[in-house]
């Protein structure tokens, strides 16, 4: 078993019953942390060379602070970064939107 399995199998049973947040299913294989917000220093997957090295990392932010994540089966961490996608999308084009300077149509 490797290393980020056997992190990962130890977190879930330790602060989140084993099961997705939201469909309550049993851990499997491709089951993910996610970050509940983010700070300056957390541990981000795309900037670590491996997902050992990762979940080593991580394993710390979680012990630290375990209500900051949630569980989630793939099905579902694929579902809430859609909904955060969408979420920053929206809030680009709100930004923009504000910063531009209002234009009559009318003559």
């Amino acid at each position: 078993m490797s290393i980020a399995r056997e992190i990962k199998q130890r977190l879930a049973k330790k602060y989140y019953k084993n099961r997705c947040f939201v469909c309550h299913k049993k851990l499997g294989k491709f089951f993910a942390f996610h970050h509940l917000w983010y700070l300056e220093e957390d541990a981000i997957y795309k900037n670590f060379r491996n997902t050992n090295d990762y979940h080593r990392e991580l394993e710390k932010f979680i012990n630290s602070n375990p209500k900051r994540f949630i569980l989630l089966c793939r099905a579902h961490h694929h579902l809430v970064e859609w909904a955060a996608s969408i979420k920053d999308e929206d809030r680009k084009s709100t930004r923009l939107n504000s910063s531009h300077s209002s234009v009559s149509r009318m003559p």
